[in-house]
């Protein structure tokens, strides 16, 4: 008989239109990385009496469905656990955008390439894919944008091209979205440096905020394919998400789930699962900035973003709890400095509020620009101690916590950047 063991697991996810009511239609696959969430129903001994010394048969207690899901913060399908984390997101496209930088004004026969179409620059009597030199870069520049505007070679319409404070040409791809990022630059001189191989940027933006009242149930499904046994979980609520920044490894989050019950199954009812192309980022592309600057020195950091949700006990006949309600939401963090300066220490003594972001960033080769960035507005800090426990390093350790700021209406903005159009 085949076992279950974990590389052969699967685990399927799908938003409900109906608080605990398994959805139908193709669920979306997604990677995991360790899962303890399962449902639990506890014996109570009996408590009779004169009946003997022998024992007697316990009674079923209530059904308790909760747990957590480990899983990979990536680039694509982490915008779902976003959207059950905080409620749905505003998506906007963005354009891919590059530049070609000048110092000097371009000599005759210089040549840039766009899109593949080679540009030459002459002394006068341009023609077509020919730009005339002006009397300064600043006035060579601004022709150069008006002639590559009026261009009807198909290679170089999709493209706005302008000039930029007078030292570069600067390159707009006209429909947001990732289809810019293929759009290719090149200079065949030294004087024009080209921001990258390509034009980069081109994607969606989902910004989800903090302090939503609307936030949605899903049903997971874990898979033991082998067996074969798939446990649905129904009803669930996503309670908190804690991230840990490190210096090295993949990243990951640790999802702890409210669920209203657990049902199995013989076969999976995810029909045709959907999965989208795994992305991951890597602690190597994390940063943490104080006040919009990068912070020297930290060894390293985490927080925890709950939602405080709570099952409603309400008396059944099924044993499940009637749902799940979100209370107070709840900002707690932590960040080990290696002790340089007193940047932080004196936010600290001072009970200064500080705006706290933790962020992704992926600089890919097809130039996507991938990010993923937390940003709490309001940060206290405590008054840590400062131990000396040897000849090393002296290391220090501010267990923060965010607050609502009154000002943005907000605790929290999350911004994940990718090539996924809305997560509907």
């Amino acid at each position: 008989m085949p076992r279950s063991y974990g590389s052969a697991a699967s685990l399927l996810m799908l938003k409900e239109s109906v608080y605990g009511t398994k959805p139908s239609g193709n669920w979306e696959k997604f990677a995991f990385s360790s899962s303890d969430l399962g449902a639990e129903q506890n014996l109570i001994a009996s408590e009779l009496l004169g009946q003997g010394r022998e024992p007697r048969a316990p009674f079923r207690d209530v059904i308790n469905d909760e747990g957590n899901i480990v899983v990979p913060v990536e680039a694509r399908d982490f915008g779902r656990w976003l959207q059950a984390l905080l409620g749905n997101p505003t998506s906007a496209g963005v354009a891919a955008t590059g530049d070609i930088t000048f110092t000097v004004n371009p000599s005759a026969g210089h040549t840039i390439a766009i899109n593949g179409v080679t540009w030459t620059f002459v002394a006068s009597g341009a023609t077509t894919a020919q730009t005339n030199i002006g009397a300064s870069l600043a006035a060579t520049l601004t022709q150069l944008a008006t002639d590559l505007n009026a261009s009807v070679n198909p290679l170089l319409t999709p493209t706005t091209y302008a000039n930029v404070g007078g030292t570069r040409l600067g390159l707009t791809y006209d429909t947001v979205g990732g289809a810019g990022n293929a759009f290719t630059l090149a200079s065949g001189h030294a004087n024009g440096v080209v921001s990258g191989a390509t034009l980069s940027g081109g994607g969606y933006n989902h910004t989800f905020v903090s302090g939503s009242t609307a936030l949605p149930s899903f049903s997971a499904e874990l898979g033991h394919t082998n067996v074969p046994a798939y446990f649905v979980h129904t009803g669930c609520m996503l309670n908190s998400m804690a991230l840990n920044f490190q210096r090295s490894g993949a990243a990951s989050a640790t999802l702890n789930i409210l669920a209203q019950g657990e049902t199995r199954f013989a076969a999976s009812q995810g029909g045709v699962p959907t999965s989208r192309a795994y992305k991951p980022f890597s602690q190597f592309n994390g940063t943490v900035k104080r006040n919009a600057v990068a912070l020297g020195n930290i060894t390293g950091a985490q927080f925890t973003y709950s939602n405080g949700m709570q099952g409603v006990p309400t008396i059944r006949n099924d044993g499940l709890i009637d749902g799940v309600d979100p209370t107070t939401v709840g900002i707690t963090g932590s960040i080990d400095v290696r002790f340089a300066d007193t940047v932080l220490l004196d936010d600290a003594m001072n009970n200064n509020a500080i705006e706290l972001e933790l962020a992704y960033r992926m600089a890919g080769l097809d130039g996507n620009n991938f990010s993923l960035t937390w940003t709490f507005h309001e940060v206290y800090l405590p008054r840590p101690k400062m131990p000396i426990s040897g000849p090393g390093g002296v290391q220090a350790s501010f267990n923060w916590q965010g607050v609502y700021d009154d000002a943005l209406l907000k605790s929290a903005t999350v911004v994940l950047k990718n090539d996924v159009i809305s997560y509907p």
